[in-house]
């Protein structure tokens, strides 16, 4: 048994239970936005799976979502099926009010339930964890997660009555003059024993500028019985940032981006300018692999060990396997790319392109839904749309897959050790079989046997003098 599970155990005489009550009914007022506020991406992820994520660490119970009129329906399909117990609230009364209506959802449950905001993706799972037990071994019936903030504008305040223990938490909107120089701030972040909190929050009132009932009032009740709520003060001030506002959402962007980026150089991941790369929370990166400056990873992508992905780079839902060097301004989506393979610059690969071991696709060259097999070469300035390219089949400057004809797409298969001249155009479908040649600026409309040269083009007509007529 975990330090947890005793700790838990231990306050409240029963094996080891949780419940989580994550709250997520905000109507993106601030945010101005006709997307629910914890729906908005942060490093490629919406805002609700990351407490999400964090809570099920806990393995708790349950797990309560508390959404607004007509959220559920927005909100279920970022869940990837994990599974909750939903609570709607019908009317905005506040935050204590939505915990409130979370009742029905953990009737029954015994235990300490842990509430978190639903905008705060910086929290870590061994956070709460602390917090949690710590709340458990303290003998009060909850506690609130603090932290100090130089500016802590925004946020309700702290206020003490000289020990652990909290007075009362005071929102800014009804902050006094004497606790204007307060630092110390709430995080949103709760845990109290269940039947404490059903019994308390139902003595909470509505006195307040905003009219609603205010979670923070929890401390208040519970000084006024005599057993008030400790505060348990984190360091991370950055872990607790939520989100109001469409500059809120850039800062949290930012500290996720930074933390995701310290993770991967602690892997072996090297950066040539950590502060100017953009990478989701889903991506995973091969040791000695090299990311270069304003390169986006992106989705569920994967990077090999020892690659170099160049300045400018977009990598999408994409698998990259080892020693692969991407240049500079490619951009890859839903594709996948074999060992060794190089690409670009200024390549555009399509989804569903593959490319086998030792491939080569230069600059401005576009793929879709093709695959290039073990050492063939694209260089230059060419379109590859479903088309197969055999193994050493060079490419020439120029061309181009006629793939579609006006209503449905048609494929391209080219043989091993095939050389197709510098601006030939397949009209699909067409195949070209093994070790062929096709004359640079042809037109192929019909099959090519294997070893044969195709050549479709004018016959050449020179004029003698023609030139010097026209000048006189």
């Amino acid at each position: 048994m975990s330090s947890l599970d005793l700790a838990l155990s231990r306050q409240y005489n029963t094996p080891m239970s949780l419940a989580v009550v994550i709250l997520a009914a905000g109507k993106s007022t601030r945010m101005k936005s006709a997307l629910t506020k914890v729906l908005h991406p942060v490093a490629g992820r919406p805002l609700i799976t990351y407490p999400l994520a964090a809570a099920k660490v806990l393995r708790p119970d349950r797990i309560a979502l508390v959404v607004g009129q007509g959220q559920r329906a927005e909100i279920e399909p970022a869940l990837n099926g994990t599974r909750v117990r939903w609570v709607i609230q019908r009317e905005q009364l506040g935050t204590g009010h939505a915990v409130l209506a979370s009742y029905p959802a953990l009737r029954g449950f015994s235990g300490p339930v842990l509430i978190l905001a639903g905008d705060v993706p910086g929290l870590q799972s061994a956070t709460l964890k602390d917090f949690v037990a710590t709340c458990a071994a303290s003998g009060a019936p909850g506690g609130v997660l603090t932290v100090e903030m130089a500016d802590p504008t925004g946020y309700g305040r702290i206020v003490r009555n000289g020990t652990p223990h909290i007075s009362h938490i005071v929102e800014e909107r009804d902050l006094p003059p004497s606790a204007v120089t307060i630092r110390e701030v709430n995080t949103g972040i709760l845990c109290c024993e269940s039947a404490w909190l059903f019994r308390a929050l139902k003595k909470i009132e509505r006195q307040n500028t905003q009219q609603e009932y205010y979670l923070t009032d929890l401390a208040k009740v519970a000084a006024e019985e005599g057993h008030p709520l400790i505060a348990i003060k984190t360091e991370d001030a950055a872990a607790c940032q939520g989100v109001n506002s469409r500059a809120e959402l850039a800062e949290v962007n930012r500290l996720m981006r930074r933390r995701i980026v310290e993770q991967w150089m602690d892997a072996g991941v090297g950066f040539v300018d950590p502060g100017q790369v953009y990478i989701d929370a889903d991506v995973v990166i091969g040791e000695d692999t090299v990311i270069g400056p304003g390169v986006m990873l992106k989705g569920r992508t994967q990077i090999g060990a020892r690659c170099r992905i160049d300045a400018g780079a977009v990598i999408m839902d994409s698998a990259v396997a080892d020693d692969v060097v991407i240049k500079p301004y490619s951009v890859i989506e839903g594709s996948q790319i074999g060992v060794a393979c190089q690409v670009g610059p200024f390549a555009r690969l399509r989804p569903e392109t593959r490319l086998e071991a030792d491939v080569r696709i230069g600059n401005f060259v576009e793929t879709k839904k093709s695959v290039l097999k073990k050492g063939a070469k694209a260089n230059h300035l060419t379109y590859l749309g479903d088309a197969t390219i055999g193994e050493r089949t060079n490419v020439g400057c120029g061309t181009i897959t006629c793939n579609y004809d006006g209503k449905k797409k048609h494929p391209t298969i080219i043989g091993e050790d095939v050389f197709i001249g510098s601006d030939t155009q397949f009209v699909a479908p067409v195949r070209i079989g093994k070790g062929a040649v096709t004359g640079a600026g042809s037109v192929i409309t019909d099959d090519v046997p294997a070893g044969a040269l195709a050549v479709a083009r004018g016959r050449q007509v020179n004029v003698k003098n023609w030139a010097k007529k026209r000048k006189r």
